[in-house]
């Protein structure tokens, strides 16, 4: 009976981690990478610059109306991350917000943004895990979505954005210069 109460936790603990497999971009992925790295200037964003410590992240972002599906033209939206270890460095003591990676962006005629920067920290320093980057998408009704990366959402992460409309869980992926990207679809609400 203790064997059988073994193996059933174990099995547990198997179905709650975290798959932490990063593949690399299929070569349709990569052009579409291509692609979005050619957007208009007002739809590429660098947050951090090449000396920012950290796995370099690649976001292939395209934001749609979620009643219509519709792309949203023009968008203007705000990003804004911990570092790699998991601390904003706010330029305004308390207010997150003011988080020293941030920008703000404008997506094309398509509804697609491109922005540069690095896979954000979880708090209290735990590198690579758990961290998320905020969105503040201009005019929506809600305006905050964040965006989460599977391979670093535990079981209870996951939980919470798959009940959600306002959490994004983004799958990672690999380029050929060891550079990690993501192909996400925010679905906004009340643009």
């Amino acid at each position: 009976m203790n064997r059988l109460i073994s193996i059933v936790f174990l099995l547990f603990l198997l179905s709650c981690s975290t798959d932490r497999t990063i593949v690399e971009v299929s070569e349709v992925e990569n052009s579409k990478l291509i692609n979005f790295q050619k957007l208009n200037s007002k739809s590429i964003l660098n947050i951090t610059d090449k000396n920012e410590p950290g796995e370099k992240l690649l976001l292939c972002l395209t934001f749609k109306d979620k009643k219509t599906g519709s792309e949203l033209i023009g968008q203007k939206v705000y990003l804004y991350h911990t570092n790699a270890t998991g601390d904003y460095q706010p330029l305004v003591p308390g207010d997150e917000t003011t988080a020293r990676l941030n920008g703000s962006i404008t997506s094309d005629s398509s509804g697609r943004a491109y922005i540069e920067t690095i896979l954000p920290g979880g708090y209290g320093g735990s590198e690579g895990s758990g961290g998320h980057i905020h969105t503040t998408v201009e005019g929506a009704r809600p305006e905050f979505y964040n965006i989460y990366f599977k391979q670093y959402t535990g079981f209870m992460g996951r939980r919470s954005v798959n009940g959600s409309d306002q959490f994004f869980l983004a799958d990672l992926k690999m380029t050929k210069e060891n550079e990690l990207v993501s192909f996400l679809t925010i679905e906004v609400k009340k643009p």
